[in-house]
């Protein structure tokens, strides 16, 4: 009977001790993923109204990410598709960014009738469409879109 319980033990003892390391593995590999993400840092409005005015001044489209705070592939989409290096450089580029929450402005969601999240828009200066695009987009779909 003791043997079993130290064989119980010393298994509790490995499985504790293998838990830890694999968790401290994985913060770390967090850490690194925050860092590439610091580093690929957009700057997103969320006014529409001064977007547009910013749109006229600089001769770019606005671009329009419509999301939700509970929504899974927004944020996805903010994790894989916004924090790559080549959909930064055509954001820079071509692009007055804004975020819309959808839940928060249901009135801006209404008027472009946004039905389903994530919702990215693309605007002129004067706030008419030119491109829609629903739901999740990998980086190399955004870049054909924009």
């Amino acid at each position: 009977m003791k043997k079993i319980l130290l064989v119980f033990v010393v298994v509790v003892v490995c499985v504790g001790i293998i838990f830890t390391i694999s968790s401290f593995q994985g913060q770390n590999n967090s850490k690194q993923l925050q860092n590439q993400n610091d580093q690929i840092n957009l700057q997103w409005n969320t006014d529409l109204n001064s977007a547009l005015k910013e749109s006229q001044k600089s001769n770019k489209l606005v671009f329009i990410d419509f999301y939700a705070d509970w929504c899974g592939y927004c944020k996805e989409l903010n994790k894989e598709t916004f924090t790559d290096q080549k959909v930064k450089e055509k954001f820079d580029q071509k692009y007055v960014l804004v975020k819309i929450n959808g839940d928060m402005y249901p009135d801006i969601t209404s008027k472009y009738k946004v039905y389903g999240y994530p919702t990215l828009l693309i605007l002129d200066s004067n706030g008419n469409e030119i491109k829609r695009q629903t739901g999740f987009v990998s980086a190399t779909e955004l870049l054909n879109v924009i």
